[in-house]
């Protein structure tokens, strides 16, 4: 039987008024150093995907988030480090809080849609991804994804897009 090294995760697009927040990885980090996306993290043991959400949220940039929705699930497998990351991608309004711009996991930055698809070093199955995540149709995308190595996407499928 085969081992497999597991992670559940999720990434959190908080939204105030046009803009979605967006974080730039810290160099430091073992996954995905530099990259942007959304804030997020890790779930703990037990801990449903709402719950990990507002944790993580609050703990990553100091903000209270509410009318959470699962927009996207997905699986990727990180090639070089043996991993397989099952996630989740919420929306989510921001409620309250002082925006803590800079942490130990990176730079955080309000930016509109069609600036997260400019920006240089975003993750990459955001581009396909994202535009079902910021639709208005109450859907839930399921996709997989294979990276080589860091950020290098070598294979995406969206299986109900």
């Amino acid at each position: 039987m085969n081992s497999r090294n597991i992670s559940l995760a999720l990434e959190c697009y908080v939204k105030k008024g046009q803009k979605y927040l967006m974080l730039r990885r810290s160099a430091q980090k073992r996954i995905m150093p530099n990259v942007w996306m959304a804030p997020g993290g890790r779930r703990e043991l037990g801990e449903g995907v709402f719950e990990c959400a507002r944790r993580e949220i609050r703990e990553e940039t100091g903000l209270e988030i509410q009318n959470l929705q699962i927009r996207a699930t997905g699986i990727s497998l990180l090639k070089d480090i043996d991993l397989e990351l099952c996630l989740h991608f919420l929306t989510a309004d921001y409620a309250s809080g002082v925006l803590t711009e800079s942490t130990e996991d990176g730079q955080l930055v309000w930016l509109t849609p069609e600036e997260i698809f400019g920006l240089d070093n975003l993750l990459a199955e955001l581009r396909p991804v994202l535009p079902h995540v910021f639709s208005d149709i109450p859907m839930v995308v399921s996709y997989r994804t294979v990276y080589e190595k860091g950020n290098e996407l070598v294979d995406i499928v969206i299986e109900n897009p």
